[in-house]
């Protein structure tokens, strides 16, 4: 089914999604809320241990594990993990030995994370917090949320995160969540762990609006459906406005619906902000939509140097006369833009196809060719690609630079405005008027 959607703000729900993904992708380990009994046995959880360690051991492409000692990973970790007082401690300990090798790919998640995943679900309160010029705020309500109701909007500054102070919170966060692909990706993840927790707990928020005037509320997360959403609009100028949150099927049908509509447009902006990835496949149909041939978008990196499975040992996109959108593009990101989409953006900049607007993205480009079970119904990822883009250079740490980077302030974002939106029409615009 095809989902459409018109914003009433311009990043509703983009956090939100990134929420989702980054539960889906098991990167936010849960907090543990109660001595839960474990329903693995002391063997079991050995067990368990040993198949994360070896499985990373045999099958992580790196063979230099991205210049960590592993096996002395094993030795620091695995008193801990024998050590662990419940299921959740048990398996924040393996996520937290598999984030030694700072790779926001690779990463265990505990049975309800695996069921969330699996089910397209999230556990949330219905709010998302983030910073904008150093203050830690409200960056997206969820509609029909707990937030919602209690009057949380986007924009507040949050003061006090469970009767702690916001920085302290957020500190702390940042150190339960350890290493990652980038400290950009540590941001991300933090802004999410902040909020994380079991359905049914409560979060506890004290907000200052933008008039100044306080806000204290009590807030329950639900476990909710995430569906994928998919948006096509014309803007003002004339120029068309796209985007979806994820690269899964049927977003590449979607997509060309949507271009095959407004192939005659001026102009197109392309939104992938707070769009976390998703299946390889479709990311590389949605770039061919904007070439007519075969281009390069990277060179697989694999651990014995081998082609992986049926995968080829380069990535192309493009098919001679498959054009959908010949017009100038241009492509919206920000620092929760990952994995798949940065290849998007990253062809779509390197073959001058496009123009990038906003944030450095995430640095999150590695490759998990499957999701392995675990014992007890936890789930663990590995990654097994890497990615090398044409110009030989990796994107996993460094993301895909803008040619223009617009930064989000308290004023514009309080205000509802939309700065990197409004450069990327701006830009068309020009183009389109030097054209005529």
């Amino acid at each position: 089914m095809l989902h459409r959607f018109r914003a009433t703000r311009s990043r509703a729900a983009l956090s939100l999604v990134a929420l989702a993904l980054f539960t889906f992708a098991g990167l936010v380990p849960a907090r543990a809320q109660s001595a839960a009994p474990s329903s693995l046995s002391p063997k079991e959880r050995a067990e368990v241990f040993r198949q994360v360690w070896e499985t990373i051991e045999e099958k992580y492409y790196d063979p230099s594990f991205n210049g960590v000692d592993w096996r002395a990973v094993r030795e620091r970790y695995r008193p801990l993990v024998d050590a662990a007082a419940n299921e959740e401690q048990f398996y924040d300990l393996l996520n937290r030995m598999a984030g030694e090798l700072r790779d926001a790919h690779t990463r265990v998640r505990s049975p309800r994370q695996n069921r969330d995943r699996k089910s397209q679900q999230a556990t949330t309160a219905g709010v998302l917090l983030s910073e904008v010029e150093g203050a830690l705020v409200v960056y997206d309500v969820w509609p029909d949320s707990d937030a919602a109701r209690a009057g949380v909007r986007p924009g507040m500054v949050v003061r006090t995160v469970n009767g702690r102070p916001a920085a302290e919170a957020l500190a702390d966060a940042r150190r339960e969540v350890g290493p990652s692909s980038s400290e950009r990706a540590v941001r991300v993840l933090s802004y999410v762990r902040l909020v994380a927790g079991e359905p049914d707990a409560i979060l506890e928020l004290g907000l200052t609006r933008a008039d100044g005037t306080p806000l204290e509320v009590r807030l329950t997360r639900r476990t909710i459906p995430v569906a994928p959403r998919f948006e096509a609009r014309v803007l003002p100028s004339g120029n068309v406005y796209i985007r979806f949150d994820h690269f899964r099927t049927p977003v590449a049908n979607d997509l060309k619906e949507a271009l095959a509509k407004f192939k005659d447009a001026p102009g197109l902006v392309l939104d992938l902000r707070a769009n976390g990835g998703g299946d390889g496949r479709e990311g590389l149909r949605v770039a061919g939509f904007f070439f007519d041939e075969k281009v390069p978008v990277a060179r697989v990196i694999t651990r014995t140097g081998k082609q992986a499975d049926a995968l080829s040992k380069e990535f192309r996109a493009g098919e001679r006369g498959a054009r959908l959108y010949a017009n100038p593009v241009v492509v919206v990101v920000n620092e929760a833009t990952g994995s798949a989409s940065e290849l998007v953006a990253n062809v779509l900049q390197e073959q001058k196809r496009a123009y990038i607007v906003g944030a450095r993205t995430c640095g999150c480009v590695l490759g998990v060719l499957k999701h392995r079970e675990l014992k007890g119904g936890g789930e663990l990822s590995v990654s097994e690609l890497g990615f090398v883009n044409s110009s030989g250079r990796r994107l996993e740490g460094e993301g895909v630079t803008p040619d223009k980077t617009v930064s989000l302030t308290l004023r514009d974002f309080q205000a509802g405005r939309d700065a990197a939106l409004e450069e990327a029409d701006a830009y068309l615009l020009t183009l389109s008027g030097s054209r005529r």
